[in-house]
C-alpha cells in the first residue's frame, strides 16, 4: 500500500512579516515601562541602604556603643563613598573635658567646626570591614546621584556627627551652609554626572534627619508630593 505524502504548509513571507512587526510594537511598547522600572528600582535600593548606614550609626550612639559618631559622604571620580564612624566613651570624654586654648574655645565645642575636624575614631567604616557596628558602601555616580537643594556632592563631601542627647550634634562640608544645618540628602537618577538631583523630580528621594534622629526617608510623587517609605 503507497503512504499517502503530506503536505507541509510553512508560513509565508507575509505572516513572518506581521509577527515581527508585532513582536517590534510590543517590545518598543514595554521597553519604556521597563527601563522606568529598572532605573527607579536601581535608586531605590541605594537610597535604602544609604538610610541604613545613618540609621545604623545613630542607633549605635543610642545603645552606648559609642559616646560620638560620624556620618560621612565623600566623591572620588564616578563613585561615592558612604561610610559611618564611631568613638567609644574614653576618648570622647578626653575631647569634651579639653574645652580650651588658653581663653579660647576649641574646636570641638563649636558647632560650626567641630564635625569637621580629623578625629582618631575607634572603629572606621572604612577599615574595620569586619565590624557590624559601622560600614561603608560605595555607590556608582553615573547611575545614582547624591546631593543636596540640587548640587552634586563635592569631592570634599559631607559630615553628620551624633551623640546621644544632641548636644554634640554637627553637620559640616555640604551639610553646612554657614551656620545653618542642611538636614537633607537627594537621591536619585542623575540627570548628568557631576549634576545634582532635581529637587521634586521622578526617581527622587529625600533622606531626612535631626540632631535627635528622626531618620526618615520620602519619595517624590507627582500626584501626592513627599511620600515617606
Amino acid at each position: 500500500m503507497q503512504m499517502q505524502e503530506k503536505k507541509v504548509k510553512g508560513f509565508s513571507l507575509l505572516e513572518l512579516l506581521v509577527v515581527v512587526a508585532i513582536i517590534g510594537v510590543l517590545s518598543a511598547v514595554s521597553f519604556k515601562p521597563f527601563m522606568n522600572w529598572r532605573t527607579d528600582r536601581i535608586v531605590r535600593t541605594e537610597a535604602l541602604n544609604v538610610t541604613a548606614v545613618i540609621q545604623n550609626i545613630f542607633s549605635q550612639v543610642q545603645r552606648g556603643k559609642y559616646s560620638f559618631v560620624q556620618f560621612k559622604i565623600q566623591k572620588d571620580g564616578n563613585q561615592y563613598s558612604v561610610s559611618s564612624n564611631g568613638m567609644e566613651i574614653e576618648k570622647f570624654t578626653d575631647y569634651v573635658r579639653d574645652k580650651y586654648d588658653g581663653s579660647t574655645l576649641k574646636e570641638f565645642h563649636k558647632f560650626e567646626t567641630r564635625c569637621g575636624m580629623t578625629f582618631t575614631w575607634d572603629d572606621e567604616g572604612a577599615v574595620d570591614e569586619d565590624l557590624l557596628t559601622v560600614n561603608e558602601i560605595f555607590i556608582d555616580a553615573t547611575s545614582v546621584g547624591l546631593g543636596v537643594e540640587g548640587s552634586d556632592i563635592s569631592t570634599g563631601g559631607g559630615t553628620v556627627c551624633f551623640s546621644k542627647d544632641g548636644t554634640y550634634y554637627s553637620p559640616a562640608g555640604v551639610f553646612l551652609d554657614g551656620t545653618t544645618p542642611i538636614e537633607r540628602l537627594f537621591i536619585c537618577t542623575p540627570t548628568g554626572i557631576g549634576s545634582g538631583c532635581l529637587i521634586e523630580g521622578e526617581n527622587t528621594f529625600a533622606l531626612e534627619w535631626s540632631r535627635f534622629g528622626n531618620i526618615t526617608l520620602k519619595k517624590y510623587s507627582e500626584k501626592n508630593g513627599w511620600v515617606i517609605q
